[in-house]
């Protein structure tokens, strides 16, 4: 295996009698971009399709009146990788991200990660992957429902899949502070502008909601005649929900399909769901690894009239992400060797 632990750029510790690297914002976004993400969760969600890969739910550190600690934990065999994400919040701000990645082969830390922008990037390259494999090839319309700062990195890892889209349509809550300034800066074949809701939902093929909101930011009874694919990404929490009840229903079989990352994590964070209650039956729900090789579950999609990804965010992204980057620095083996 090919190390760099010489190379003075990676900061590194010694800890358990082992040198950890430390690899700092910068460095990831130097190694990750939005393609290679995408690969390394294809990867990692058909390992976790196959049983080869775990992934356990969020645990979430609650004080009164303290900041929350959040953790993630997944484990990929076969790459011989284990670990995941903590990260602190308060209220909406998170002051602190970081990934842990042990060697599986020697049950000792390999990697600490600052993980920001990964964490950015796991959730905009899923997002993709699910547009790849359940939208339309043919949409030409996206609406984007949200402002923050993974809005960007969500309307260009769907226009990465569906090159096909030459619109884009963003809604943001309180419009009058204008569009943002990457809504320019999207490609010369994409039109892009700031509308209302009901604009975007009555042109849109596409829709991707990534807000903070506890109420719906789609309305009851919403009108949206063309529109085939939905990205839910913003709630991941049961007091959080960007969808009405009846658009929820809308989402399950005979006329929708529902596909989420893990069937137990999205039944204990799944707030735009959890209104359904015994409406829905979680063990029918398939998983996004699912969708890469079983053709039936490919053909169920297909035969859909409404499509629809439903995202909490799981430690078996962050862990792929940071696997990969480790890999493209050569501090881990390349996969499959």
């Amino acid at each position: 295996m090919e190390q760099r632990e010489n190379d003075e750029s990676i900061d590194g510790i010694e800890f358990a009698e082992t040198r950890v690297s430390i690899i700092r914002e910068q460095q990831v976004r130097d190694h990750l971009s939005l393609h290679n993400a995408i690969e390394d969760l294809r990867e990692a969600f058909r390992a976790h399709a196959q049983r080869q890969a775990v992934s356990a739910p969020r645990i979430r550190i609650i004080s009164p009146q303290q900041p929350w600690l959040h953790t993630l934990r997944a484990g990929i065999p076969s790459w011989n990788v284990i670990g995941g994400k903590d990260y602190t919040s308060v209220g909406f701000n998170t002051p602190a991200m970081w990934v842990t990645v042990v060697d599986a082969k020697t049950a000792l830390p390999k990697a600490f990660i600052e993980a920001k922008y990964l964490s950015l990037i796991r959730t905009a390259a899923t997002t993709g992957l699910a547009t790849e494999l359940l939208a339309p090839r043919d949409a030409t319309c996206l609406a984007h429902f949200g402002a923050g700062k993974i809005s960007e990195l969500l309307v260009r890892a769907v226009l990465k899949v569906r090159p096909s889209v030459r619109r884009v349509l963003l809604v943001r809550h309180d419009d009058s502070k204008g569009a943002p300034d990457w809504l320019d800066d999207l490609g010369d074949h994409v039109k892009a502008k700031l509308v209302t809701r009901e604009t975007a939902l009555g042109d849109a093929h596409i829709v991707t909601t990534a807000t903070n909101s506890v109420r719906p930011v789609i309305p009851v009874n919403a009108k949206m005649p063309n529109v085939r694919h939905v990205n839910l990404v913003g709630a991941n929490h049961l007091n959080r929900r960007e969808v009405p009840e009846d658009f929820a229903y809308r989402c399950l079989p005979p006329t929708g399909y529902l596909v989420v990352e893990d069937t137990q994590q999205a039944r204990q964070e799944a707030g735009d769901f959890a209104v359904l209650g015994n409406k829905i039956n979680w063990n029918e729900i398939p998983t996004l690894g699912q969708l890469i090789d079983d053709l039936d579950e490919k053909k169920k999609g297909e035969n859909a009239s409404l499509t629809v990804f439903k995202s909490v965010g799981i430690g078996l992204m962050d862990l792929a992400v940071a696997t990969g980057v480790l890999r493209r620095m050569k501090l881990l083996a390349p996969f499959g060797s």
